[in-house]
C-alpha cells in the first residue's frame, strides 16, 4: 500500500457563511493524505498504473475553485467524496485552513479535517 501525502495546496475560492465574505475570493491551505494498493505485478515505474497526484492536485484545485459552499465543513466533506469517487482513493483526509480569518481572531490557524 502506497500513502501519499500533500501538503499546502493554496487555492484562492469564495467561501463563507456571510454574504459579505463571499464577496471576494479568499486564500485556502489544503492538505490530503490518502492510500492506494497496487497489484504486485503492477509497473510502479509507469505513471500510468499509479494515482498521478499532478492529475489529483489540479482536480482539487478545481473543484475547490468552482464550488460555493459557506462552511468548510461541506466543503472538506464534498472535496473527500468526490476524490475517493474519482480516483478510487482509500482512507482519504483532507485538512482545509482559512489562514486570514484566523488572523483576524488572533490565531495562528483555523482548519477543518475529516
Amino acid at each position: 500500500m502506497f500513502k501519499v501525502e500533500i501538503k499546502n495546496i493554496k487555492i484562492r475560492t469564495k467561501i463563507g457563511v456571510s454574504e459579505s465574505e463571499r464577496k471576494k475570493e479568499q486564500l485556502l491551505i489544503v492538505s490530503l493524505n490518502y492510500n492506494y494498493i497496487l497489484s504486485p505485478k503492477t509497473n510502479i515505474d509507469n505513471i500510468k498504473f499509479l494515482k498521478d497526484y499532478s492529475v489529483i492536485i489540479k482536480y482539487l484545485k478545481n473543484f475547490i475553485k468552482k464550488s460555493r459552499y459557506k462552511t468548510l465543513e461541506k466543503l472538506v466533506l464534498e472535496c473527500k467524496k468526490q476524490l475517493k469517487k474519482q480516483f478510487k482513493l482509500k482512507n482519504v483526509f483532507l485538512t482545509i485552513e482559512k489562514p486570514f480569518v484566523a488572523k483576524k481572531y488572533g490565531c495562528e490557524s483555523l482548519s477543518v479535517s475529516k
